[in-house]
């Protein structure tokens, strides 16, 4: 399997086909891939080998260095795609006909090879040409008009969601297209990152198309809902931090035992809780705010109360509880300069199939295994890897 990608979206893809036991080789230019570049690092010293984003959506992957401004090299990549079951890319579509990148021509010399393009906006339609980032992709995908509090701008999702949305549904197509390989043979895999947004907020939609309503931006409350509907789903402040509050939907009442506030149970309250959201709220500030984070959540809970702690990503990592550690999640991971990391451990598990992971590359360290050493040779005389 070749990768070769510029965006977190293709990243995604081959790292979870890597774990899943694929062989991906990520086609780098001489200067590397611009993931190696993004942070953070270790003391926050830029290291193209030790940059999280590569460290973590590189793993078990395979660095071959190309240069795929040259003729040589285009040649390379061709000879290198007679080997493989797929390829994945995610270049910006203006440089895909400089550096020998036409999809179509791709599949025509390579028939059973599963070609799968990961673009802002597909690859065709009106928007397909179109350039775009993470943040255009929530904007075009409808999920900006539900992030934030409705009296300021809206706000995005932290990180690469989009694309890694895209990446998952990629991963999706190329396992899909392969088991139906002996039917089909190769397929062309179209993957539109704004178009995955899109996929994850269907619900938003369907809303408003049949409310005839657009949703509301509700901060961090439930997203455009009547006033009948259940409340709480929320995030509040408690003693030491935040909690996400959600009442049990088969018996909301429970909500006054919990609060002591007899008001949660009346029944015009009942009746439209939503309606009464601010109410809710200053119901359950007074217990909120006296109470830690985690004695709130298991007198919740033992009522049968969804409620969950609002944790960090170093509290995530810290598992003060041990249940990553129960299930091996965060993994030990040696770093390419020395000393270790934590790692995240498997996307998924299965009965009896193996995650497989490993240490992300070093750039080009497949080169040192790429055709005879005499070609080697010549090829870097020539720049091509």
């Amino acid at each position: 399997m070749l990768e070769l990608s510029e965006t977190a979206a293709g990243a995604y893809c081959g790292r979870l086909l890597a774990g899943f036991g694929a062989a991906v080789t990520l086609i780098e230019p001489p200067t590397g891939s611009p993931l190696r570049r993004r942070g953070p690092f270790r003391d926050d010293i830029p290291d193209s080998e030790g940059g999280a984003t590569h460290l973590h959506l590189n793993r078990r992957k395979r660095s071959l260095r190309i240069n795929l401004q040259s003729a040589a090299g285009q040649r390379l990549l061709v000879e290198s795609l007679s080997d493989a079951d797929v390829f994945i890319i995610d270049l910006d579509r203006r440089r895909w006909s400089a550096q020998g990148i036409d999809p179509h021509a791709i599949s025509r010399r390579h028939p059973q090879l599963q070609v799968c393009t990961l673009t802002p906006y597909g690859s065709d339609g009106p928007k397909s040409d179109w350039l775009g980032a993470e943040l255009t992709a929530y904007a075009a995908g409808g999920y900006l008009r539900i992030g934030g509090e409705p009296h300021r701008e809206p706000v995005k999702a932290w990180g690469d969601q989009g694309h890694l949305q895209a990446g998952l549904h990629a991963a999706l197509g190329i396992v899909s297209a392969l088991a139906a390989a002996d039917e089909h043979g190769g397929q062309r895999i179209d993957t539109a990152v704004f178009e995955a947004v899109a996929f994850l907020l269907g619900g938003g939609y369907q809303h408003a198309w049949f409310s005839d309503r657009e949703p509301v931006r509700n901060g961090a409350r439930l997203v455009g809902f009547g006033p009948g509907h259940l409340y709480p789903s929320t995030i509040r402040p408690c003693l030491d931090g935040w909690v996400h509050a959600h009442c049990n939907n088969r018996y909301p009442e429970a909500m006054a035992i919990l609060f002591d506030q007899p008001r949660l149970a009346e029944p015009d309250m009942l009746a439209t809780l939503f309606g009464h959201a601010d109410e809710v709220d200053e119901l359950m500030e007074p217990m909120l705010m006296r109470t830690s984070r985690r004695d709130v959540v298991r007198q919740a809970q033992d009522l049968r109360i969804p409620f969950t702690e609002v944790l960090a990503p170093s509290e995530v990592m810290a598992d003060a509880d041990g249940h990553h550690a129960s299930r091996d999640f965060w993994q030990s991971t040696p770093h390419p300069r020395g000393g270790e990391y934590l790692a995240s451990g498997p996307a998924v598990r299965f009965g009896e199939t193996v995650w497989r992971d490993g240490a992300a590359p070093t750039l080009g360290e497949a080169n040192h295994h790429l055709g005879t050493p005499e070609q080697r040779v010549r090829w870097r005389r020539a720049g091509v890897a």
